[in-house]
């Protein structure tokens, strides 16, 4: 997103990160409300409910309606925050939450009418005021980390200080409301989240001149900039909401298992549409016949002792493996194990024989192992998709979940190989941060277990429903 001067001395939005209240006066608002006798958020299981963000920008005017109908379906929960709460159930809709993550003194405002069909979920950084001002009603703790720290004490020391690691659900996320509601959604079990209102822009004026930001009546002060997306469109935004519609694309990653949906034409949502045409893949390749010829070559060089030197970690992971597939035999009686990416086969060489396991391989650089597998019960995938071609690897994760029947263990290293390939790129062509990974594998599988180390990362996963 490319940013260019309107009115103001802006030339660019700022990345944020920043605190709206002195940082002294933040730990001790979190030291106060980590003391109040309160239940604290906790995680909750997947279901099948859609969580409703209503933020309060100009296009939710244009959904009132549409709200008001979800509102309605026992499907949907509503959801908003500050100024929305009031905007929402004057125009007779009444939220099933609300959050407030702002640690200023003004958001004692914005609870000053509440209701009693409401559920509050304040953050450990709010003012005090919020929390008084909201006694009586169904108020939730929420245990906000951020990135604060005022002497060496962060909030993050305090809450773990208080309660130690358990026993509630840290809340991680965006500086802003709507982004925060992306791991908020995580947290309280929803798949999916439909935005009304997450403008991060304004598209009209006043009778007096001013521009219209909010579906309600809030005056805002920084100076008005013009943010022009990829595709050259023009939008009118502020270097706080610019920052929050750039920021949406790294939150919307991270969480990449959440289908998110925003409703109208603003910034926000013209940037996710660029980023979700970005995406698509540009072919339906595993492998390019570029990287195909590299990987062949690198199959073929031999070690001083002429054994395989490439395509020969599989036996690594024969013990976990023969345990794995021994009790999915006893719960499921035959099964088959697919080796995805077997390179040399010693993982199928050093497996014992196991009754009722039956293995079968499968790589696209080994001319006899290239056939597109069958789908098999547990599918093994080490020290393959560091590997991947970044334009291949969403191809790749989605023949996994092709394959797989019932179980996936895939192991995947964090660091660079020691090997190279002939055109000198590192083997490990994929070195992606380890949230990212799981954001990724989450999106297809369900996570049973997982363990890293600084250098690897290893996942069993489950074919999404499966019991």
């Amino acid at each position: 997103m490319e940013q260019e001067e309107l009115v103001g001395e802006w030339t660019s939005p700022p990345e944020g990160g920043g605190l709206p209240i002195e940082d002294s006066d933040y730990i001790e608002q979190v030291r106060k409300n980590c003391r109040l006798e309160l239940p604290n958020m906790q995680y909750a299981l997947p279901h099948d409910k859609i969580m409703i963000m209503v933020c309060g920008g100009p296009t939710a005017q244009l959904f009132l309606e549409d709200i008001r109908k979800k509102g309605e379906d026992d499907k949907y929960r509503i959801f908003c925050s500050n100024k929305t709460h009031d905007w929402l159930i004057e125009n007779g809709i009444i939220p099933d939450y609300m959050f407030i993550i702002d640690p200023k003194k003004s958001k004692i405002k914005d609870v000053q009418h509440p209701h009693k069909d409401v559920e509050y979920l304040i953050g450990t950084c709010c003012n005090p005021g919020v929390f008084e001002a909201l006694k009586g009603y169904k108020l939730t703790r929420l245990m906000v980390f951020s990135g604060s720290y005022y002497e060496g004490i962060g909030d993050i020391n305090i809450i773990q200080t208080l309660y130690g690691k358990t026993g509630y659900a840290p809340l991680e996320g965006g500086t802003m409301a709507g982004l925060r509601a992306i791991p908020l959604a995580s947290l309280l079990g929803y798949q999916t989240i439909e935005f009304y209102g997450f403008d991060s822009c304004f598209f009209n004026y006043d009778k007096d001149g001013n521009p219209i930001y909010y579906s309600y009546d809030k005056k805002r002060l920084e100076n008005i900039m013009e943010c022009k997306t990829d595709d050259g469109r023009v939008f009118e935004s502020t270097p706080v909401f610019a920052s929050q519609a750039r920021q949406f694309i790294k939150w919307k990653n991270k969480f990449e298992w959440l289908k998110m949906i925003i409703h109208g034409d603003s910034l926000t949502a013209h940037i996710d549409k660029l980023d979700e045409e970005s995406r698509k893949p540009k072919h339906n390749l595993l492998i390019t016949d570029y990287y195909l010829k590299l990987n062949q070559e690198m199959h073929k060089e031999k070690l001083f002792d002429g054994t395989p030197g490439f395509g020969v970690s599989g036996h690594e992971y024969a013990g976990e493996i023969a345990i794995l597939s021994g009790q999915l035999a006893k719960k499921f009686g035959e099964i088959t194990v697919l080796d995805y990416g077997c390179g040399q086969g010693t993982l199928k060489k050093m497996l014992p024989n196991i009754v009722g396991v039956i293995v079968k391989e499968f790589d696209p650089c080994i001319p006899d192992k290239s056939t597109t597998p069958e789908s098999a019960d547990l599918v093994i995938c080490t020290d393959v998709l560091e590997h991947i071609e970044g334009e291949c690897l969403e191809n790749v994760l989605d023949d996994l979940k092709r394959v797989v029947k019932k179980e996936l263990f895939v192991s995947i290293c964090l660091l660079k190989a020691n090997k190279y390939y002939s055109d000198g790129q590192n083997t490990h062509l994929c070195l992606l941060p380890e949230d990212i990974w799981y954001s990724k594998l989450r999106k297809r599988f369900d996570v049973i277990e997982m363990k890293k180390t600084p250098a690897n990362l290893v996942y069993v996963l489950q074919k999404k429903g499966e019991k």
